[in-house]
């Protein structure tokens, strides 16, 4: 788990809109995120990454991307073959607001991490099913972004207010995804 703090960066690249979008939104659930209280945490869950050397992990832009709108991210990543967890349950019960990123294999450092979409499409739906059965009623915005070289779209997105289609990680596309989570 890491505790993202707010640094300024800005990459000053446009981002063609097919490398972004939105698949499915919610704008009753995109104002909530945007206006949440300074007091509660946005929880950002990632497919842990192997770091093969010493990078950092390539999810933590969007965790810094996302700290310029909301000043209490979480970034708690988890190992897809694992799968949900008592730490993960526990951010659960105390988010303001969860965002999911998926990550297609192809797109990983790890080769040997190619075979857990399958693994981070099950942590997705979990997540998606605790904060229902947890939570119950409440407006929790449940946000997903899903990072495919292709045009592809997330499989099972049950549950999700929003979801967003990446076709990178990269800096730019990562910020760009934030800003479509947290601006009106």
């Amino acid at each position: 788990m890491t505790d993202i703090k707010s640094i300024p960066t800005s990459t000053n690249v446009d981002v063609h809109p097919s490398h972004v979008r939105f698949m499915q939104s919610s704008s009753s659930s995109l104002q909530t995120l945007s206006t949440l209280p300074t007091d509660q945490f946005i929880v950002l869950f990632t497919p842990a990454i192997p770091s093969t050397d010493g990078q950092e992990d390539p999810f933590e832009c969007l965790g810094r991307s996302l700290s310029k709108w909301h000043s209490r991210i979480r970034h708690v990543p988890f190992v897809a073959k694992v799968g949900l967890t008592d730490l993960h349950v526990a951010w659960i019960r105390r988010a303001g607001a969860i965002v999911v990123v998926n990550c297609d294999p192809t797109l990983l450092i790890d080769t040997k991490t190619a075979n857990n979409m399958p693994c981070q499409a099950k942590f997705a739906t979990q997540a998606a099913n605790i904060l229902h059965n947890v939570r119950g009623g409440s407006q929790v915005p449940l946000s997903g972004v899903y990072i495919s070289p292709c045009s592809a779209s997330a499989t099972n997105t049950s549950g999700y207010d929003n979801v967003v289609v990446c076709s990178s990680y990269s800096e730019a596309i990562m910020e760009k995804a934030a800003s479509l989570l947290m601006c009106q």
